[in-house]
């Protein structure tokens, strides 16, 4: 793959090829052992995942969100593996579960099994979609209002907002760049490009918008320095502007954009550096396994 971004690509193409990513880095920073795990798809996965296609759909006129998701009306909460069951094409039919007979010989289903069979016979109506409640819909809704009337660049003199800005924006970009003999990717969500800039806008969505500091500060940093240097190398004679666009799921839903400071920059880039150094070494290694964690000096403050 040649350095670049690829308007065209498909998706799963860009997920196939071998190069080092912002999650691969980010549960490498954890651990070695992170970086080895499996993550599986899980519901709540699903929600930011149809919250980005809303949003698209909004400012480019696009229906995505309706081609990879129906208004299922199933009750209580979505089961945890039903996503990677409906991902992975496997057989819903062999997914339900039921009781032990009774003394009566009769099979009387518990509430959860009652709840996971609902969600699987309305998925089974709609096969290769993914299900979102009443409620999460309802919800994904007013915070994509929210979202459409942040100022994301007021620091810069802008009042305009997400609904004037977006329309101009291409959506989940991928991109590939090279330092060395260190291949790397990133799939942007959106971004425009102007004769001297390159606006980058990562969608995220949060419990609440206190918890998004504490991501940002453990691992948002590293995706900021990762997509950073991807899009100075592609565009050297641009100022790449990132923006992490947060909404959160609590009431009263309320969107806020976010950056790192730029002096945590400056050396947070280096770390960055050293990061995919390390990460390097570890894969032409073999990526081993280590089994353990360096020592953590906790602070902790007492009244």
């Amino acid at each position: 793959m040649k350095p670049g971004t690829y308007l065209d690509l498909d998706i799963k193409e860009y997920r196939n090829y071998p190069a080092i990513s912002y999650s691969s880095l980010s549960r490498f920073n954890e651990s070695q052992d992170h970086a080895l795990m499996d993550w599986p798809a899980k519901s709540y996965f699903e929600e930011g995942v149809a919250f980005e296609l809303m949003i698209e759909d909004r400012a480019k006129g696009t229906a995505k969100s309706s081609e990879r998701f129906f208004k299922c009306n199933a009750p209580g909460k979505m089961p945890d593996d039903l996503a990677q069951w409906i991902e992975d094409k496997e057989d819903l039919e062999s997914k339900y579960k039921y009781n032990k007979p009774d003394k009566q010989g009769e099979v009387r289903l518990s509430l959860p099994h009652k709840v996971r069979h609902a969600w699987l016979d309305e998925c089974r109506q709609h096969p290769g979609k993914m299900p979102m409640g009443k409620d999460q819909i309802e919800m994904l809704n007013k915070m994509v209002d929210n979202f459409f009337k942040m100022e994301p660049l007021t620091d810069m003199g802008s009042e305009n907002t997400l609904a004037e800005i977006l329309p101009h924006a291409d959506f989940q970009v991928p991109c590939f760049w090279f330092v060395g003999k260190q291949r790397k990717k990133a799939l942007i969500d959106c971004m425009m490009t102007t004769d001297d800039r390159v606006y980058v806008f990562d969608i995220k969505t949060a419990a609440d918008l206190d918890r998004y500091h504490w991501a940002l500060k453990k691992y948002g940093w590293i995706q900021e320095c990762h997509y950073s240097e991807g899009l100075k190398a592609i565009f050297p004679k641009h100022e790449i502007i990132w923006r992490f666009l947060v909404s959160s799921k609590a009431a009263p839903y309320i969107s806020q954009p976010f950056q790192v400071d730029p002096y945590s920059m400056e050396s947070g880039i280096e770390i960055y550096y050293d990061l995919c150094t390390d990460y390097q070494a570890w894969i032409d290694d073999g990526k081993p396994a280590k089994g353990w964690k360096e020592l953590e000096s906790v602070k902790v403050f007492f009244n």
